[in-house]
């Protein structure tokens, strides 16, 4: 189970100015900054980590697999480890999150057994 639940990520309104996002989008126009942004919510849903299956991914995403294999591969956006795709972006997002999240629940700690 994710850390981060029923949470918002960062979307960086200039993501779309982002030299690789523009690279993706004129290889495949609307269709691969969709298929991106749907593996960094499955990346978010999943601690970061999600299981590098191409047909598991094309069937989630319901979307041609080879486009997916080429929007993980071709443009530095993820990285791939073992059998395992994760991106520094999601991984650095987790990590403020829960760290946001823990000194709240201290806070709060603090004020209710003061």
């Amino acid at each position: 189970m994710s850390k981060v639940i029923k949470h918002w990520f960062k979307h960086d309104f200039y993501s779309s100015n982002n030299n690789k996002i523009v690279k993706l989008d004129y290889k495949y126009p609307v269709v691969g900054y969709g298929v991106y942004f749907k593996i960094i919510e499955m990346l978010y849903q999943n601690d970061g980590l999600v299981e590098y299956d191409l047909d598991f991914l094309s069937h989630a995403l319901n979307y041609d697999r080879e486009v997916i294999e080429s929007v993980l591969n071709d443009f530095g956006l993820f990285k791939i480890h073992e059998s395992y795709i994760t991106s520094k972006r999601v991984v650095d997002g987790i990590r403020e999150i829960t760290s946001k999240s823990e000194k709240a629940r201290n806070s709060a700690n603090i004020r209710h057994h003061s």
